[in-house]
């Protein structure tokens, strides 16, 4: 097992910190596996801003939401990226409101850690979501939490494309 890292707390970033080390990951030809475990694709009607963005790197990173199609709960979308981790030995897992999903009783913290240890040593993974549980921070190699100091939410400010999605 990789170095696993967590981003937690209420405020905004998480995901784009977390997409951010695949950006830096795809600089240097390491190949990642995103896994939304709680999103969809499309927000408002429209596709969401990362997967656009992803989809334009395919040569080296998958890209894992829910559907209606395939991957229809967290665990099919987190189980899927477990499995293509296993065998395709990404640098990066980028395991996506994880932490919301156990958080919200979607999926078991000790379920996640078991998936985790069943990767090769060369993935790294991200934790990403509020509500890390205490389980995750002690395995966790790295655990940075995320501070709401101001968010423009509280003026009702809703859903920006480009920063939200």
């Amino acid at each position: 097992m990789g170095l696993i890292l967590v981003y937690t707390g209420d405020g905004k970033g998480k995901t784009t910190a977390a997409l951010g080390l695949v950006v830096r990951a795809y600089g240097h030809g390491l190949r990642s596996i995103v896994a939304h475990v709680m999103k969809t694709l499309i927000y408002r009607g429209q596709w969401v801003g990362e997967y656009l963005a992803l989809s334009k790197m395919s040569d080296l990173v998958e890209v894992y939401y829910m559907s209606d199609i395939a991957l229809r709960t967290p665990r099919e979308v987190f189980n899927r990226a477990i499995e293509r981790s296993v065998e395709v030995k990404p640098f990066l897992l980028i395991l996506d409101e994880i932490n919301n999903a156990v958080d919200n009783g979607l999926m078991s913290a000790s379920e996640v850690i078991e998936g985790i240890r069943k990767l090769p040593s060369e993935v790294n993974v991200v934790l990403t979501g509020r509500g890390a549980p205490r389980e995750f921070l002690e395995i966790a190699d790295l655990v940075t939490e995320f501070r709401a100091v101001k968010h423009y939410y509280d003026r009702g400010v809703v859903g920006v494309m480009g920063l939200e999605w």
